[in-house]
């Protein structure tokens, strides 16, 4: 077997014979330099990597160290965060729910929830509950609870002693586990049977509004031509407000008429406008009438100030306010802008607006 090999042609061409060009040279030119730019590339993409890493630890920039979270108190059980109101409500009206039948739905659950709590057992007259709400939270120490709710109760035919009364009863509450971590899930426990209680006591709240208003006086009037407008019994309620105030109306209301019971101020004054940029604050009782013939009794606590010879709203305020020297509870979303000569006065639902119109 042979085989046959072509042998190059080595020898250098004689003088006459012409010199043909080779292509070889010419065509492996591209791929080698092709090549070359690619290593310079990628030795160029190599070095890169250290000389970024020299400059960012020559830079002298501040280094930011992340801040622990901080870490849970020994005594933070969570139990502050806690509110037992919904649970005592719960309670109470499985417990009486639990007397009409001692094996029913709702006597089990009370079983499981105070298995040592006794249901009532009731008569031939059994009371129904109307509603249960909730009065007062009493904190007793870590993680107990003295929960006093009130209960309504229907009025039935067969008259009894509960029909229609309203009663108090009080349940204590204490955590099961209060030394539990912090997110553990934890429950109410109810150790003893709840315990009917007095009412709680009514206070007569000290009002800063002690000074009445003479009736026909600028003041009682621009009071009540302002909220029979507000109201809806009338129209231009926008021109009592004073400049850059507005005030939206309730756009609910439907009454027919406004009648003024009294007006009330903070401090002494006898209803005429004083200088300009006099602020008052009085309280107006009023009686508003529907179109069905409804009364309803209202308040409104307005703040004004005398301009030109006549009282303008600058803000319906929330009725808490103290006396003049004295802290008071701040208004209900109110905003102030100060109490000088010609500066704006918000208030409940107030909002300032600019020349323009536009709220600010």
């Amino acid at each position: 077997m042979s085989a046959t090999f072509q042998r190059r042609d080595r020898r250098s061409p004689k003088n006459d014979e012409p010199v043909a060009p080779s292509p070889t040279p010419r065509t492996r030119s591209l791929p080698v330099r092709r090549t070359a730019l690619v290593r310079m590339a990628v030795w160029a993409t190599v070095a890169t990597g250290p000389l970024a890493l020299i400059s960012s630890c020559a830079r002298s920039d501040e280094v930011v160290r992340a801040q622990p979270a901080p870490a849970a108190r020994a005594g933070d059980t969570g139990a502050s965060s806690l509110d037992p109101a919904g649970y005592a409500e719960l309670f109470l009206g499985l417990w009486l729910r639990g007397g009409s039948d001692e094996d029913g739905a709702a006597a089990r659950q009370l079983h499981a929830m105070a298995p040592s709590v006794q249901p009532p057992r009731w008569g031939e007259h059994v009371p129904a509950a109307e509603r249960l709400t909730a009065v007062r939270s009493l904190r007793q120490g870590d993680g107990a609870w003295s929960v006093t709710v009130a209960v309504q109760f229907k009025q039935t035919e067969a008259a009894t002693g509960s029909d229609g009364a309203l009663r108090y009863f009080a349940l204590p509450l204490v955590i099961k586990d209060p030394g539990m971590s912090v997110g553990a899930a934890r429950a109410f426990v109810v150790p003893a049977a709840p315990m009917e209680v007095a009412a709680p006591a009514v206070l007569k709240p000290a009002s800063p509004y002690g000074t009445q208003v003479p009736d026909g006086s600028p003041l009682a009037t621009t009071v009540g031509e302002f909220l029979t407008a507000y109201l809806g019994a009338g129209e231009g309620a926008g021109r009592y407000l004073a400049p850059g105030i507005a005030l939206p109306a309730p756009t609910s209301a439907s009454f027919t008429a406004v009648r003024v019971d009294a007006v009330h101020a903070v401090g002494r004054t006898d209803g005429t406008a004083s200088a300009d940029g006099g602020a008052i604050r009085v309280q107006a009782q009023i009686t508003a009438s529907d179109a069905d013939g409804g009364r309803w009794p209202l308040s409104y606590a307005l703040q004004l100030k005398a301009r030109d010879g006549r009282w303008e709203i600058t803000g319906l305020r929330s009725g808490l306010e103290a006396s003049p020297g004295k802290k008071g509870t701040s208004d209900t979303s109110s905003s102030h802008r100060g109490t000088a000569a010609g500066v704006q006065v918000l208030g409940v639902n107030a909002i300032a607006t600019s020349a323009h119109g536009v709220a600010s």
